[in-house]
């Protein structure tokens, strides 16, 4: 049985990411330590159906996306934070595969004089 699966998370079509998840590594109850780690643990569960997978699918890509920001090295940057796996290259059973870079289209600035 094959427990690695692929997963496409994308924020309003603009942002994606995917990720592998080796579910014989990263089992429903790590994902729950994950998810546990953060407040408002419950209501982020319910908010996706109380789908675990779900559920740090969309903490990782909102922590991703934040970084893709700030950061020359968001993978990284998550490895290096506290309640994420210290490697996210499938040790744990989480592999980042790709992040989108998040890049401003200057067709939608605008600037206004005050």
């Amino acid at each position: 049985m094959n427990t690695l699966k692929k997963y496409r998370v994308s924020y309003d079509e603009k942002l994606e990411m995917i990720v592998e998840i080796d579910h014989a590594i990263m089992t429903d109850e790590k994902l729950h330590e994950i998810n546990n780690f953060w407040g408002d643990a419950s209501y982020r569960f319910a908010q996706s159906n109380r789908n675990i997978t779900e559920t740090v699918l969309k903490l990782l890509a909102s922590k991703a996306f934040s970084e893709a920001l700030s950061s020359l090295d968001p993978i990284k940057a998550i490895e290096e934070s506290e309640g994420w796996p210290n490697k996210m290259d499938g040790t744990f059973g989480i592999k980042i595969v790709s992040i989108d870079d998040v890049v401003f289209d200057s067709d939608y600035i605008f600037v206004t004089v005050e």
